[in-house]
């Protein structure tokens, strides 16, 4: 394995930084019900109320850090020529670990609110990164829709998951990468059944 240790390090110290560090104090959490009805949607009482969802810093850093992240993690780790199958599993089970590693960081969980973070974005940006766009654009597409259409983030990470499934096997055919992703996007869902917490979303509005 040929590891470029600058790569791989900026790539950690991106996937490993504390979701609740780049939160101001004036977040609200929302369950995806709430952040529809409230933010996308808007009640009628929320009709003078000044939206500011975009001043948080979640909304437009974590695509990049996600993005950033696999990126930079990937081109880390890479493959001698002519690797063996168990070089091939060594790097394919490292990567692995650093995604799941790194999403794990991002679910972070209240305790006293009994609360764990989506990581939606942050693992929008590793989809982008990690696939050509005839794979994360139907996956995060009818994800999100999913999530729209029953109301919650673990129809949303379910149906992505499919999805992934389906386009990654017609397009790419890399079962290997395929796992990868879905080890990836069941983190959040299990860090949420395990800790009985309910998933949300940091927001401001």
């Amino acid at each position: 394995m040929i590891i470029t240790w600058y790569q791989l390090l900026l790539g950690l110290a991106l996937g490993l930084v504390a979701p609740q560090l780049l939160l101001q104090a004036d977040c609200r959490y929302l369950s995806f019900e709430d952040l529809w009805t409230r933010v996308v949607r808007r009640e009628p009482t929320m009709t003078r109320r000044k939206i500011r969802w975009w001043r948080t810093p979640l909304v437009w850093i974590d695509p990049l850090r996600g993005y950033l992240v696999a990126s930079l993690v990937a081109d880390g780790l890479q493959l001698v020529p002519e690797a063996t199958a168990e070089q091939k599993l060594g790097e394919l089970s490292l990567t692995t670990l650093i995604y799941v590693a790194a999403v794990w960081v991002q679910s972070a969980v209240r305790v006293k609110d009994r609360e764990t973070l989506s990581p939606v974005l942050f693992l929008a940006g590793m989809f982008v990164a990690l696939f050509p766009w005839t794979v994360w654009g139907p996956a995060l597409l009818l994800g999100a829709a999913s999530a729209v259409a029953m109301n919650g983030f673990v129809a949303g990470y379910f149906v992505t998951a499919l999805a992934t499934l389906g386009a990654g096997y017609l397009f790419t055919g890399n079962l290997p990468a395929l796992a990868t992703a879905l080890a990836m996007l069941s983190v959040p869902v299990m860090l949420n059944w395990m800790r009985s917490t309910r998933l949300v979303m940091p927001i401001r509005y």
